[in-house]
């Protein structure tokens, strides 16, 4: 007689990757580092050829409920909403409820409750974690491992770091490029305009100042480390941040001038000078994609000189001056 044998079917993959359409550029990424990293996942574009034409609710119900080790939920407003995140994460839940250890792994791109997720549950916040970050965490949690950082690791955290926030800002450069903006001030009298302008004026040259500032040789040297030596994960961190928030204040100075309602003489003149940001907006745009690229390299370069032509600015100045 056979003896009775246990069998643990191994599922097919690692992780089972749950989010909404809206947030698939954030989970692009990670299912990218994820393949870097080993680890097996379910990811929606990869199984199309398999997807089609079968019956996807009894499909993914298969993979969310019973072929997956975990399943990380990538929870936001988006994914509160949509109809295919609702069934995957019924499948996910009733797996969970049956497991003897934790299935449903938690991550927000906000503070959307979630029916079923019970509010002790332990997730991680993906507003300041970048996607090659989560994808190491999750590799750790299946137990693969993920090695040592690579030469020029600090290099590459940054670029995603500024990345990861950028992206964020893709709504409100939309309405820059579109000339949209909110009304944000009334001014009636010209001594009001012409005062408001020239305060505005500093404020620019402050923001660029401040940019400059950021990549001076001492606060790099103490983010990164000097030659030889590992830099600091959190200064970094605090450097690509503050540079993009300085990219953000760009955008908010363009927009309160549109926004402001003026005599008629100074209309131009305010006009004009929204414009300003313009070149730098591109300038720092292209030294995100450029430096981007040479982290492959294990390398990147922390210089930006920014440039922008005042003429046109200084010519509706001179007319308001003069009449």
């Amino acid at each position: 007689m056979v003896p009775a044998t246990n069998i643990h079917l191994v599922p097919k993959y690692d992780v089972c990757l749950s989010f909404a359409g809206e947030d698939r550029p954030y989970v692009d990424e990670v299912a990218r580092h994820l393949t870097e990293l080993g680890v097996s996942r379910f990811y929606d574009t990869d199984e199309q050829a398999d997807l089609w034409g079968k019956n996807l609710v009894e499909h993914l119900d298969q993979i969310y409920r019973h072929d997956s080790r975990y399943c990380v939920m990538f929870i936001s407003e988006h994914y509160a909403r949509k109809m295919w995140t609702k069934h995957e994460r019924q499948s996910a839940f009733d797996r969970a409820l049956v497991s003897d250890s934790e299935y449903v792994l938690p991550v927000r791109f906000d503070d959307t409750e979630i029916p079923a997720l019970r509010v002790g549950t332990g997730y991680l916040d993906l507003r300041n974690r970048t996607p090659r970050e989560l994808a190491e965490m999750i590799a750790k949690k299946v137990g693969t491992p993920v090695g040592a950082p690579k030469a020029g690791w600090e290099y590459q955290l940054f670029s995603d770091q500024v990345t990861l926030h950028m992206r964020n800002l893709k709504d409100k450069r939309i309405r820059h490029e579109m000339g949209a903006a909110k009304p944000t001030r009334l001014i009636t009298e010209d001594v009001d305009a012409l005062d408001t302008f020239r305060a505005r004026s500093r404020a620019f040259d402050g923001i660029l100042n401040a940019i400059e500032d950021l990549f001076s040789p001492g606060r790099v040297q103490m983010a990164f480390g000097p030659a030889g030596r590992p830099g600091d994960r959190d200064k970094i961190k605090y450097l690509a941040n503050s540079f993009v928030e300085q990219y953000e204040s760009l955008l908010d100075w363009s927009a309160e001038l549109r926004g402001t309602t003026t005599p008629d003489r100074y209309t131009a003149l305010y006009k004009t000078a929204a414009l300003l940001v313009d070149e730098p907006l591109k300038q720092i745009e292209q030294f995100v994609e450029e430096f981007a690229a040479a982290t492959d390299r294990g390398a990147g370069d922390l210089r930006l000189n920014l440039k922008y032509d005042i003429t046109p600015v200084e010519a509706e100045l001179k007319k308001v001056q003069t009449t």
